[in-house]
């Protein structure tokens, strides 16, 4: 029997929990041996993809389509790789294999690969997991399924679309631009595309915006009360102003109960959106710290979109363990006196659950580390407690005949609601504790403020992230890796506030004036539809996406050769004001 995980640490860890009496036979590559009712088991790992895609042909011809899966160290040079497939070439005769890869496209995609590439076969045993624990690893070798072949397909289908894209419109543009300048590469993505696009139209809306003066007249006395309406001639602004008493008096408080319930659980998106937030930890950075949480066993599988939390899983147990932590200690123990556990789950689905601490305990984590994971913990105790509330209070007040209003969030007792204290930092900001009474009489002074109006806010990583999501371009996992590529090819720049390069306006003016359908959001949206299709079992539209692909590169490319020296020279007379400016 031969288990294959995805990572050497999760291979550790598997036959840490199937046996207490293993041998490592190899530290890296991974080769551990032990029998199991007189079986002998052997476990490995990948090291992430092992094949990739080549194109045949290795000079800069265009468009290409001649690609072909091969091994990935010839790809990537990362020469280690070879090493992971000659332990795995010395199974080839094994008759049980069984992966153990993530549970997603990429990992089906991996074992598929390895199986079809190695073993010479389509099928294997899989275990399934949605968490790195004892319990889960059990429970998923004593009830072994099938590989997922519509996972793997749309994995290889969205490689393979990927691949058309990037290969071809890259040596499209640097070939172009090779015609006055060696030794330049420029590349493009099938969503860095239109991701680069959403960027650049928000920079151009804010370079158009023409701001305008506008007053306000607000009253300071504990609290700022604001005239109702925007004022925008300054004198009627003063006349006001002038009108106003050193006083103003409360002639009524309107006060509203609100309802506010605990969140739902964690999915990946609303995780990011958090921890950049409150910390600014980048998307990518969450995912990177979030999958490494999964791989040492403290919380689930991080890649997903869903919001529910089975009830196959045991709450009371997580709680339990998790109340040896002191800081959680007295959220949890609100908890655990319910009768029932029911979270409070959202409508998104997926083949994983809610991102949600496992019940191990953590050890060792550095301070990002740990901020996710205790983000991850106190959403797990909040969905589970009882609904806040609020007042939310509506103050209307006068001065002489002037009308001023003040709205506000009180907390009254809201601190000592049930879910609110454990995920309190979230909201504190939001809320305020000042009461007044009608025919109050309160001290102050007017004063104007010249404003102008502003335009929309710059992208921020995690803000870009979640328009993607909107819009159903990329996917839960490479939304992140998208932003980041975009960083690492200089197209945009920025660290809160993303602001596209000169680099990156050149790209995106050039193609937008000779093949505008590459940015496409609709284009991209239906090859995404596509892809999550045969995700879902329609795997009859592998070869029409891919021929859908071919079609659009097609014509993208034909259009370029059609007028490359041309595309050419405008890219070099960019290239070279962006030299002078360094």
């Amino acid at each position: 029997m031969l288990i294959i995980a995805e990572k050497p640490s999760v291979a550790r860890k598997i036959a840490s929990f199937l046996s207490n009496k293993f041998k490592v036979l190899s530290k890296f590559p991974p080769l551990i041996y032990f029998k199991l009712n007189n079986e002998k088991v052997y476990i490995t790992s990948a090291l992430g993809h092992l094949f990739t895609l080549s194109d045949l042909r290795k000079d800069m011809y265009y468009p290409s389509f001649n690609y072909k899966w091969v091994p990935a160290y010839i790809e990537d040079k990362i020469y280690v790789k070879k090493k992971f497939i000659n332990i795995l070439k010395r199974f080839r005769n094994e008759n049980k294999i069984i992966i153990a890869t993530d549970y997603d496209i990429e990992g089906e995609l991996i074992g598929y690969n390895i199986l079809r590439f190695i073993f010479n076969r389509n099928n294997a045993y899989r275990m399934i997991f949605s968490a790195i624990t004892r319990k889960d690893i059990l429970y998923a070798f004593y009830n072994l399924k099938e590989m997922n072949l519509s996972f793997a397909l749309a994995g290889e289908t969205r490689h393979i679309v990927d691949w058309i894209y990037g290969i071809n419109l890259s040596r499209a543009l640097t070939k172009a631009i090779r015609h006055y300048v060696k030794k330049v590469v420029l590349s493009i993505g099938r969503v860095q595309g239109p991701t680069l696009k959403l960027v650049y139209e928000r920079e151009r809306e804010i370079e158009s915006f023409k701001p305008e003066p506008y007053y306000l007249l607000f009253f300071q006395t504990k609290a700022k009360f604001m005239y109702p309406n925007i004022i925008k001639d300054y004198k009627q602004a003063l006349e006001l102003k002038n009108r106003c008493n050193n006083y103003l008096k409360i002639e009524k408080v309107i006060k509203k109960k609100v309802i506010l319930n605990p969140p739902y659980p964690y999915n990946l998106s609303d995780l990011q959106q958090d921890a950049w937030k409150l910390y600014r930890i980048s998307p990518k950075r969450t995912l990177d710290i979030a999958q490494k949480l999964y791989e040492q066993g403290y919380i689930s599988y991080p890649r997903t979109e869903s919001q529910k939390l089975p009830f196959t899983i045991n709450f009371r147990e997580i709680f339990e363990s998790l109340s040896k932590i002191n800081l959680y200690k007295e959220y949890i123990a609100i908890t655990l006196r319910k009768e029932k556990l029911i979270p409070n789950n959202g409508p998104k689905d997926d083949v994983h659950p809610a991102i949600h601490p496992t019940g191990e305990i953590p050890k060792n984590l550095n301070k990002k580390e740990f901020l996710i994971y205790d983000l991850v913990v106190r959403r797990f105790i909040a969905t589970f407690l009882d609904h806040s509330y609020y007042y939310y209070i509506k103050v209307l007040a006068r001065s002489n005949d002037i009308p001023f209003i003040y709205e506000y969030k009180f907390k009254d007792r809201l601190l000592e609601s049930e879910w609110i204290r454990v995920y309190w930092k979230i909201y504190s900001k939001e809320f305020e504790s000042i009461l007044f009474k009608e025919g109050e009489i309160l001290r102050g002074y007017p004063k104007i403020e010249k404003r102008y109006t502003e335009p929309p806010p710059r992208y921020s990583p995690a803000s870009l992230v979640k328009k993607l999501e909107e819009l159903e371009l990329g996917t839960k996992a490479t939304r992140p890796q998208i932003v980041y590529i975009l960083y690492k090819r200089r197209y945009i720049k920025g660290r809160k506030a993303i602001q596209i390069t000169t680099l990156g306006r050149v790209v995106i003016e050039i193609l937008e004036q000779y093949i505008p359908e590459i940015f496409s959001v609709e284009l991209t949206r239906k090859l995404e539809k596509n892809l999550h299709l045969i995700e879902k079992g329609k795997v009859y539209l592998k070869e029409k996406t891919i021929e859908e692909a071919k079609e659009i590169v097609l014509q993208a490319c034909s259009e370029i050769k059609e007028k490359e020296k041309e595309i050419g020279y405008k890219l070099y007379q960019k290239y070279k004001e962006l030299k002078k400016k360094k």
